[in-house]
């Protein structure tokens, strides 16, 4: 496996912990229907800074923000597969 940079590492694990927490809000009695979770994250992967191309070497918080954002929507596609699995042995 290659190296994670710093960047890498904290994005991953700020979408990680903002992706429980949203869970566990929703999950706790905020009207948790499934397509309200899905749209949730879902919208956390959407980049949403409305700045010009950051160019060839992003900035730090730049690429925090994008590695953040490939982890959200790397956690919804697996629990959208692991979803789709318990559908198809029912």
């Amino acid at each position: 496996m290659s190296e994670l940079t710093n960047e890498e590492i904290e994005g991953r694990l700020n979408a990680q912990r903002e992706t429980l927490a949203l869970i566990v809000a929703l999950l706790a009695g905020l009207d948790a229907t499934s397509e309200r979770i899905w749209a949730q994250l879902e919208a956390r992967f959407q980049f949403q800074n409305n700045q010009e191309d950051p160019g060839v070497l992003p900035s730090s918080a730049f690429a925090i923000e994008s590695a953040m954002m490939r982890e959200f929507k790397l956690i919804v596609e697996e629990a959208r597969a692991r979803k789709a699995g318990w559908n198809n042995t029912d």
